[in-house]
Order: structure tokens, then C-alpha cells, then sequence
């Protein structure tokens, strides 16, 4: 994605202003409609999901996708993005989480045209912190929410 780098949410932020432009999954194809999408937040600028449908668990690790729904553009550079969907794992044993694929769309529910897509096999992992939104998505994920 082109000079964007992972919040530890799962969203993405411009290097230079970290400027927070998304929370959620990337996995081209399903659309919002066939998954079990089910919203989980929502502010003045934003309505975040989690995929309830699709949680894949290998041992400790949860993984989930998340979409951020933005309620006007974000630009990155010249483009425009309405949506972004994240593969974001969380390790439930030691209450962890890491972003470990991102896609930007230029409309809303991943709708539009893919304008940035990245995987991050070897993103970090950090500490899930107490109460609000991160601890409410590490307890979907893992099966406590």
C-alpha cells in the first residue's frame, strides 16, 4: 500500500501525518452481503465490523477480518478510499493481536474498485489493552464476546 503502514488495530496510517485510515480485512472477493457481518462500533467518521461468520481458530490464534466504513474519503495520495477490509490474527492465549493483510476500496462495504492492497506475514505482535474497542474485537475473535 504504497508508503501506508499497520496501526496495531488492524488500520492503516500515512508515515508522515498517522493519519488512522482503517481497522479491517483484506480478502478480495466475498462480499459483505454472503458473510456475517455485524457491526460492532460506530463514530462520526466510521462504522467498524467484524466477519462473526468467518473466525478461523488454530490452536491459540484467531484469525478474523474487520471492515472500517467510512463516512467520507480518505485519501492516499491521489486516490480515494470509502472502505478497508483487514485479516487481523489474535492470539488468545497471551492476548495479542497483529494486522497481517490490509485492502483499501473506493466505495463503501468494500465495494468500488481494490485501490490498495498488503500482507504482512511477519507483523507484530502487541499487547491487547484493557477495556474498549480492542479488547471487545480480541473477545469476539477468541470466543469470550
Amino acid at each position: 500500500m504504497g508508503g501506508l503502514r499497520p496501526t496495531p488495530w488492524g488500520g492503516i496510517r500515512r508515515p508522515q501525518s498517522a493519519l488512522l485510515l482503517a481497522l479491517l480485512p483484506v480478502l478480495a472477493g466475498e462480499a459483505v452481503a454472503q458473510s456475517q457481518w455485524v457491526m460492532v462500533g460506530r463514530n462520526a467518521e466510521l462504522r467498524l465490523f467484524v466477519d462473526r461468520g468467518n473466525v478461523v481458530r488454530e490452536g491459540d490464534i484467531a484469525t478474523m477480518q474487520q471492515l472500517v466504513d467510512y463516512t467520507s474519503a480518505q485519501w492516499v495520495g491521489q486516490k480515494v478510499i470509502m472502505s478497508v477490509r483487514n485479516v487481523v490474527e489474535y492470539d488468545c492465549a497471551k492476548r495479542k493481536v497483529r494486522t497481517v493483510a490490509g485492502a483499501g476500496y473506493s466505495e463503501q462495504l468494500m465495494r468500488g474498485i481494490p485501490v490498495s492492497e498488503e500482507r504482512l506475514p511477519a507483523a507484530e505482535w502487541v499487547e491487547v489493552p484493557v477495556g474498549g474497542t480492542p479488547e471487545q474485537l480480541w473477545n469476539i475473535a477468541c470466543g469470550r464476546g
